[in-house]
């Protein structure tokens, strides 16, 4: 059975590590932490690589999230691709752990007018 958990976000930091430029292009490292409230509860750590120009941008990431979804207790690994295609967020197969070993499934993020981040997970979870 498909499941849908909703939760705000925070960005507890967002620290560059390197950058690059070189003919007009841009690489760069983030490590980034979050803390989530609500149906997805606790802490992710993400490294983020980004690409940029004057026309383009684009980002690869991983974020290890630790906590709970929907009161079930464990981590998994997101993996992010974005650029001008669009965003995709996906469940790294076998990433789960403990009461989420085995989940799978898609998240989304959005950003409203005041800055406020909600992420929405859409997932499959064996015996849920």
């Amino acid at each position: 059975m498909t499941r849908t958990a909703v939760a705000a976000f925070e960005l507890d930091k967002w620290e560059p590590q390197a950058q690059d430029e070189t003919d007009g292009t841009t690489f760069a490292q983030v490590l980034i932490e979050k803390t989530f409230t609500g149906a997805v509860e606790g802490t992710s750590r993400v490294e983020m690589l980004t690409a940029s120009n004057e026309t383009s941008r684009a980002y690869v990431a991983f974020e290890r999230f630790n906590g709970s979804v929907d009161g079930r207790k464990g981590s998994f690994v997101l993996r992010h691709t974005a650029g001008d295609e669009g965003l995709s967020l996906l469940l790294l197969p076998g990433s789960g752990t403990d009461e989420l070993a085995g989940i799978s499934g898609s998240a989304d993020i959005a950003v409203d007018e005041a800055g406020k981040h909600t992420f929405t997970l859409v997932y499959q979870l064996p015996g849920a």
